[in-house]
């Protein structure tokens, strides 16, 4: 069965983690006295029955200084297994400059362990900006922050401030990441960006890391670098817009309704209905829709999910326990929800994924005072398809009629990323073949800077 989740394109195979393809140059700056910078593994992956594969090595970062080779299978980044691209995604995230970095390695047939001292990720560059890393207290530590700023921006000009998918990864990325191309095309448009790390990613420094953050905490996260963006960072509510892409569409409206009332809320590939039912339709629809396989089939195997969801999402009982409810019970969770045999499931730790399904997403929406857009691609189907979006304005204009809009953006996938027609994609899925075809499609940056030109002075009724 096809399972894309609400995930942000970082988490997904096939990405560089820790690439070398940045630029110390002037453009990029870091405060003396900052965190330690996170290091860079250097290696692009392929997920694989055996494990994550290394396709590319990157000279000079990590891997290499290691002994890497591309064919590798990656086993554990310092004794923490790295089974799944999450996995190793998160284990990477935690290595800090100089560190002793042990990978564990299969290389055909034989295992062998390597070592070398991690290497630091220079700073991102974007040509014509300013890009500016600074650091948000949190609780007992602090959170890594990135503005850009287009240096022939308008003292006035709008900021957009990314809340990014669900997985345990960084927002920082090389230039062919699609939150690098997101901020990097928003400043050629003369809009800055702002992007906030996750609990212990990056070069972030908190006593709980992402893979043990509850929902709760994570928003917590999130808001603080909200508030640290108006107080810290010096823009106005007034200029900020919030995009959530993915589970950030959720957090978004959240973010957004507790104030202080932000320019505006856009939201891509996201949900509006309660986390259990989105779960239920995705295993029952989204093979068929995105590779063709037969409906009526998925249909019934995803009636079998329905009792365990409950448990899952709703019920306050551990995941060891639901296992031993039912012989059945352990492979589900194994196969359709990764279960690691402790409390993550999808990437996440059951409290988190409970937090997503307590969540009243109406009410967030209802309680949103700011113009609103929702953008689906038609290449989503992390996103299942456009019900949702098209749900959010409609909830929105029933409550502030006139400020929200929907919008559909052709030939692109759940990562921002240029693929090709619903019908083409499914196709190539069917036939095995890439569907990707640009890492980023800058129609995107394209219809958020025009909506974001067009939104009206405060207290005007926005035009759809």
């Amino acid at each position: 069965m096809t399972r894309s989740f609400l995930v942000a394109t970082a988490m997904l195979s096939g990405t560089l983690i820790g690439g070398s393809a940045f630029a110390n140059q002037s453009g990029a700056t870091q405060s003396p006295a900052e965190l330690t910078r996170r290091a860079a593994l250097g290696v692009a992956l392929e997920n694989t029955s055996d494990g994550q594969k290394v396709t590319l090595v990157t000279p000079q970062m990590t891997a290499a200084l290691a002994g890497v080779e591309p064919g590798d299978i990656i086993l554990s980044v310092n004794g923490q297994p790295t089974k799944t691209n999450m996995e190793l995604v998160a284990a990477a995230g935690l290595l800090r400059s100089g560190d002793t970095t042990v990978l564990t390695l299969k290389r055909g047939k034989a295992t062998k362990t390597v070592t070398a001292k991690a290497t630091a990720r220079p700073l991102e560059s974007i040509p014509g900006a300013d890009v500016r890393y600074g650091t948000v207290s949190f609780k007992e530590g602090r959170l890594r922050d990135i503005l850009v700023t287009p240096k022939t921006a308008a003292p006035a000009a709008p900021v957009v401030f990314l809340i990014q998918g669900y997985g345990c990864g960084s927002v920082e990325g090389p230039p062919n990441h699609p939150y690098h191309l997101l901020a990097k095309t928003l400043a050629e448009a003369g809009i800055g960006s702002y992007r906030i790390e996750k609990l212990g990613m990056g070069d972030s420094v908190t006593s709980t890391p992402c893979l043990k953050t509850d929902f709760a905490l994570e928003m917590e996260g999130f808001e603080a670098a909200y508030q640290a963006l108006i107080k810290d960072r010096g823009v106005s509510p007034d200029r900020i817009i919030i995009l959530g892409h993915s589970m950030g569409g959720i957090q978004a409206p959240l973010i957004a309704a507790k104030g202080p009332a932000p320019r505006g809320v856009m939201v891509y590939g996201t949900a509006l209905r309660n986390w259990q039912d989105y779960m239920q339709e995705l295993f029952a629809m989204q093979g068929f829709l995105s590779a063709g396989a037969d409906p009526a089939d998925a249909e019934q195997a995803a009636k079998a999910f329905r009792p365990l969801m409950q448990r899952i999402f709703n019920e306050d009982v551990s995941l060891k326990t639901i296992a031993n409810e039912n012989p059945n019970h352990e492979a589900m969770l194994r196969s359709a929800f990764d279960w690691d045999g402790d409390d993550l499931i999808l990437g996440r730790n059951l409290a988190y994924w409970r937090g997503v399904a307590a969540q009243d997403t109406v009410a967030a929406w209802r309680d949103t005072k700011a113009p609103v857009l929702a953008i689906y691609g038609e290449a989503d189907f992390a996103a299942i398809d456009e019900r949702d979006h098209k749900r959010i304005v409609e909830v929105v204009n029933f409550y502030r009629p006139g400020t929200a809009t929907y919008r559909f953006l052709p030939l692109t996938g759940h990562g921002f990323d240029v693929q090709a027609s619903r019908d083409d994609v499914r196709a190539a899925n069917q036939a095995g073949k890439p569907v990707t075809v640009a890492p980023y499609n800058p129609e995107l940056t394209k219809m958020m800077a025009a909506w974001i030109s067009a939104l009206p002075a405060k207290g005007q009724t926005a035009a759809n």
